[in-house]
């Protein structure tokens, strides 16, 4: 009779993602990503406007649209909530997954899925699948794209050209232009990964340059019905600067091009943990043997190189990346068999239990105010669980084949850290109270507006049917509205005393201010200054 870790392991590795789904409430909407998005594609659904974005009912130009239709799709099917928003990138996250184990088989046929398993366990993958962002959904096209292009490389079959256009109309439709820095290196490359198998030309790569340049007709389709109505200055920010522009000189997460190599190890968490270093030099020669190898290659180092150079930076822009790295590790395992010691996971263990136990010595967490007592400790008992089973599963999993034993350890040790995510930092950001109180004022008939860089937080969360209207001149809005209220946002300081309910955020706050307060103290509304210090 086979034992109930025998029976998992022989799970797909995609399906294991499939346990992030009760998870997903664990965490309340994060602002000030992902509440925008939330928004955008509400004011989506409210308007029916399905081609020009908008949010706080302007034209919205930072990105395309196609995560806000799929949003829209989902909620159609599950209806309009955090939830199924979430429930739509997990299920991104399981075709990641499982696009890179096909991947790894196409290039190296006598593979056993390592790479499938390697891309489950990192941990910054699984913690971002659950989150309403662009980077997993552009990660499902990159992988596709791959596919493609290796399957063409291999075969030269007309199919695989059609499925390359789709991906990278797919892609760019998601993210824009980016969606070519990722597959520019397999293709360009195609000559050299190839190897031995029959020679690719230069015609073969140049046709595959054209059918991803190709790909990103159906986004200015989308683009030029998104501005032709627009004036030229809202058309040029959507056309140049939102995409040069970010380039050249970012006009936010500008920072250095050396800034992405120190975090690579900790993307890569928990394999730089296991790697055994003195076998990685005999591993890294798997290049002259391993197609998957130098795919591996390719598709990593010429994107991240790319990245360097690009002037915003964030680390989930470099999630695209990751497949990539899970491909080049399993062909270094198959090279190198002890290239990774499983047991070092107990040290990623006992940190995790470590955390645990800080967390439920301190005084208080980070926004407990706004959780009751029974909450706060079933979030510590859901964590410790999960820590428990993940210790279970690497005790009983001996004998088992390397990377199907860690990647659902590390998947396991993720989801215990969701918990105290919400209890040390996600909860103090949690913006859900405004919205209530929102509702209950816009019920009473309270006018209400918002300050010009209201970034969307609570439009989605309070269900309006349509945003609050902007308060250009905030304090002229104020005075001819004495018993109004203003929703206001800062980038900087604290919320004055004196609001009717504020959330601190990570990079300022957010706040309802009463009318007089705001016609009495005009700084208070000064998005640079410490608004509470006047």
């Amino acid at each position: 009779m086979n034992s109930p870790a025998q029976v998992l392991r022989r799970l797909p590795p995609a399906l294991w993602l499939l346990l992030l789904l009760p998870l997903l409430a664990v965490l309340s909407p994060v602002p000030i990503d992902e509440t925008r998005y939330l928004s955008i594609a509400w004011e989506m659904r409210q308007t029916g406007q399905w081609v020009t974005l908008h949010l706080n009912g302007l034209p919205y130009f930072d990105k395309p649209p196609l995560l806000f239709w799929l949003l829209n799709m989902a909620w159609a099917v599950l209806g309009p909530s955090l939830w199924a928003s979430r429930a739509l990138l997990v299920a991104c996250g399981i075709g990641c997954v499982a696009l890179c184990g096909r991947l790894e088989r196409r290039l190296a046929p006598d593979a056993s899925g390592q790479a499938g398993w390697l891309m489950l366990g990192l941990i910054f993958f699984v913690l971002y699948t659950g989150v309403v962002m662009f980077d997993v959904l552009l990660c499902l096209w990159v992988l596709l794209g791959f596919v493609a292009t290796v399957d063409y490389v291999q075969r030269r079959e007309g199919k695989a050209l059609a499925l390359l256009f789709v991906a990278s109309a797919l892609g760019v439709l998601a993210k824009g232009p980016v969606m070519l820095l990722h597959l520019v290196g397999p293709i360009l490359l195609a000559p050299w990964w190839s190897m031995p198998s029959p020679r690719v030309s230069w015609r073969t790569v140049v046709t595959l340059v054209l059918v991803a340049v190709l790909g990103g007709l159906p986004a200015l389709g989308w683009a030029w019905a998104a501005v032709h109505h627009l004036n030229p200055a809202d058309a040029q920010e959507l056309l140049l600067h939102q995409t040069a522009g970010r380039v050249v000189k970012s006009f936010a997460h500008n920072r250095p091009v050396w800034w992405y190599l120190p975090w690579v190890p900790v993307l890569l968490l928990p394999w730089p943990l296991l790697l055994r270093w003195r076998r990685l030099g005999a591993a890294m020669g798997a290049w002259r043997v391993s197609q998957a190898a130098r795919f591996g290659l390719s598709a990593t180092l010429p994107a991240l190189l790319a990245f360097c150079f690009v002037s915003g930076k964030q680390l989930h822009y470099l999630l695209p990346v990751m497949p990539g790295a899970a491909i080049l590790l399993g062909a270094w395992l198959r090279h190198e068999p002890g290239l990774l010691a499983v047991k070092r996971l107990w040290i990623l263990l006992a940190a995790m239990v470590g955390v645990l136990v800080w967390a439920v010595l301190r005084p208080a967490p980070l926004g407990s105010e706004l959780l009751d007592h029974g909450t706060i400790m079933a979030l510590y008992v859901l964590s410790a669980g999960l820590l428990v089973a993940a210790m279970l599963l690497l005790w009983l999993g001996r004998g088992a084949e390397l990377a199907s034993r860690a990647a659902p350890v590390a998947l396991l040790v993720a989801l215990a850290a969701l918990p105290l995510v919400r209890l040390q930092a996600v909860s103090s950001l949690d913006v859900r109270g405004l919205a209530q109180q929102v509702n209950e004022l816009r019920s009473r008939g309270v006018p209400l507006a918002h300050t010009a860089n209201e970034p969307g937080l609570l439009t989605f969360l309070a269900r309006m049917p349509s945003p609050l209207p902007e308060a250009r001149d905030a304090v002229g809005w104020c005075a001819e509205h004495p018993d109004g209220v203003l929703l206001a946002y800062a980038t900087g300081g604290k919320a004055p005393a004196g609001a009717i309910a504020s959330t601190r955020l990570a990079n300022g706050w957010v706040a309802l201010l009463p009318a007089p307060l705001v016609v009495s103290r005009p700084k208070v509304i000064d998005k640079s200054g410490d608004a509470g210090a006047d």
